[in-house]
């Protein structure tokens, strides 16, 4: 998931009273790339690996620990980002907070800051912000070749539910395709009293068909 919303979603801890929708497939494919798109039901598990810093800070496997994804520290390089790789290693796009916003991010393709795949940033309601909620836009890599370049855009809201354990539920309009959430069976204790310093959990990715597993690591 995007390391800036879950951080700063963790210190509210306030929980939410927005009614959760069920985990159901969307009607077309989402992507970033359509060569992730998951064909059934996928949970794949976001763990810790390194420091914060370090080549590998995260590596997202299948719950059998077959190898899907790896993420590096946010200064692992001389950019300012963190870069998603393959299995294989090779670069798939990378994550750049905007520090002169700190509440928005994009996600790009690598090593080149201008070719930006996706934008996100916090969702506003009633003039403020609301904690935990945010946006994530872009244009949809599975849409139809036929479309124009507008009906490809798309924008997903990405709703936090609970206090002390994260939870997401990422909505494609009346339906949530994905969820993330801190997992029970891979944290060896959860952190029941919100957030503390230092502290990074393993995350279940719950992923549903015709969802682009690469793009929701960067939740």
């Amino acid at each position: 998931m995007s390391y800036t919303s879950y951080s700063d979603a963790r210190m509210s801890l306030a929980s939410s009273s927005k009614p959760r929708k069920t985990l159901r497939s969307p009607d077309r494919d989402i992507a970033f790339r359509s060569q992730y798109i998951a064909r059934t039901k996928t949970i794949l598990v976001l763990r810790p690996y390194g420091s914060p810093q370090s080549a590998v800070s995260y590596k997202i496997t299948e719950e059998d620990g077959t190898p899907q994804f790896t993420i590096t520290g946010r200064k692992y390089s001389d950019r300012s980002c963190r870069e998603f790789r393959d299995s294989s290693g090779l670069p798939l796009f990378e994550l750049h907070r905007k520090w002169y916003r700190s509440n928005s991010w994009s996600v790009s393709l690598p090593g080149c800051d201008d070719a930006t795949i996706a934008t996100g940033s916090l969702r506003w309601s009633l003039g403020k912000t609301s904690l935990g909620d945010f946006n994530l836009s872009f244009e949809n890599a599975a849409a139809f070749d036929g479309k124009r370049e507008e009906e490809k855009m798309l924008t997903l809201n990405v709703e936090r539910h609970g206090n002390a354990l994260a939870l997401f539920d990422i909505v494609d309009g009346d339906r949530k395709v994905a969820e993330v959430k801190e997992s029970i069976h891979h944290n060896e204790k959860l952190n029941l009293r919100g957030s503390k310093t230092g502290y990074r959990p393993a995350l279940d990715l719950i992923i549903m068909p015709g969802v682009d597993s690469s793009m929701v690591s960067t939740f």
